[in-house]
């Protein structure tokens, strides 16, 4: 009999990168494509929505109603902060994998749900529900990613899972562009309605998809069951691997989410929250509003349809190579150091954004808020899923 000398981490490394990763990373990297066109879709289809239940003025471009037209704008992100408490805590204790394959089924039928919205009640209840599956995907899609990948190739291909959100960002301009701004019609429903239903179907497929993909092997050999564990990966190796060479790994019994601010957990908490929070607002705070404030700019090119379009391909391409950079740079300089410096420069970079008063000066500020922050959000992932332990790292998540 093999003695228990290798750990669920000495495998992975000693696996490499396989064709499993190649599939799970392209199975959480779909999602993430059409979570980011669903997200961003709400931000160009809110004036729509607006107008329609008589909270916006189409003519003036503001709202009439700015408490219900903001709720419909937080609606999803509100859900998605209780569903990421709830079932981060819930994939900790009872497994990744089901709240991987519930979380996903859940936002898709409340993403389609929203098309049947008949007042701005619905829309912002049926946004609420779809939230709540999207916060356990943006917790539990990670954590679990991070936990099959070989440690050396875990940065990069962590930073490549967000490289799929601004190819969802320009989806969902196309289709606004397609739908909103050229007015095709599809059996006469209303094109607000067709963009939801067509982020839902996608996520669907998606979940599907998902059933392929087993438990996370540090949760079984956490467990004790490392003939499981060692079946998984078996998988993702394609090597075979006796339990009996396994160490089960260390458990820590399941703590109140307090426990996340004790010890030597408190700091990192801390630096973690204070890092999500300022990306969460940078992020969502401007491009959930983009379409609605840069007319306000006073710039006139901005107060045009095809100029305010240019500007969201424009700030989606920027994201690609802030990717790529962030992708480089967190293997080579280390997660923390990248992060701090694309946070800085995002800082900076929306300074002069937010400054400017030209069109030329608009769009460089727009194209580099876009890089240096989604180049953080690429090193954030990373670098909060090697921070916490095993237990607790969905709900540090």
């Amino acid at each position: 009999m093999a003695a228990a000398t290798k750990t669920v981490e000495e495998v992975l490394r000693e696996g490499g990168f396989t064709a499993f990763h190649r599939r799970i990373v392209a199975i959480t990297g779909f999602a993430w494509t059409f979570v980011a066109f669903e997200i961003i879709i709400i931000s160009l289809v809110l004036p729509v929505i607006g107008a329609e239940f008589g909270i916006f003025d189409l003519l003036t471009f503001t709202a009439t109603d700015p408490v219900q037209y903001g709720a419909i704008a937080a609606a999803t992100l509100v859900g998605s902060f209780i569903g990421s408490l709830v079932l981060g805590r819930v994939a900790d204790a009872r497994g990744r994998r089901t709240v991987f394959l519930l979380s996903i089924l859940w936002y898709s039928v409340f993403t389609a749900a929203t098309a049947l919205s008949w007042n701005i009640a619905s829309v912002i209840g049926f946004r609420l529900l779809a939230g709540l599956g999207l916060g356990g995907m943006l917790v539990v899609d990670p954590a679990i990613l991070s936990e099959f990948l070989p440690p050396q190739s875990r940065g990069r291909f962590m930073v490549l899972l967000d490289f799929f959100w601004p190819l969802g960002f320009l989806l969902a301009i196309g289709f606004w562009w397609l739908f909103i701004v050229s007015g095709v019609t599809v059996a006469g429903i209303d094109p607000w309605r067709v963009l939801f239903v067509a982020a839902a179907f996608p996520a669907l497929i998606a979940a599907i998809a998902r059933l392929a993909i087993p438990e996370s092997p540090f949760y079984y050999a956490r467990h004790g069951r490392l003939a499981e564990s060692a079946s998984v990966l078996t998988r993702i190796t394609g090597k075979p691997v006796d339990p009996a060479s396994l160490t089960k790994e260390q458990t820590v019994p399941m703590a109140p989410m307090r426990a996340l601010f004790r010890g030597g957990l408190r700091r990192r908490s801390g630096v973690t929250i204070s890092t999500w929070i300022a990306l969460n607002f940078s992020y969502y705070g401007l491009f959930l509003w983009l379409p609605t404030i840069l007319p306000g700019f006073g710039v006139a090119e901005l107060a045009q349809t095809s100029y305010v379009g240019l500007f969201l391909v424009a700030s989606a391409l920027a994201q690609f190579p802030g990717y790529l950079a962030s992708m480089v740079l967190v293997e080579r300089w280390g997660r923390k150091r990248t992060l701090a410096l694309f946070l800085i420069l995002g800082g900076v970079s929306g300074l002069v954004f937010a400054t400017a008063s030209t069109f030329a000066v608009v769009l460089v500020g727009l194209a580099f808020v876009s890089f240096f922050n989604l180049g953080a959000w690429g090193a954030v992932y990373p670098y909060t899923s090697e921070l916490f332990p095993t237990q607790y790292r969905a709900t540090g998540f």
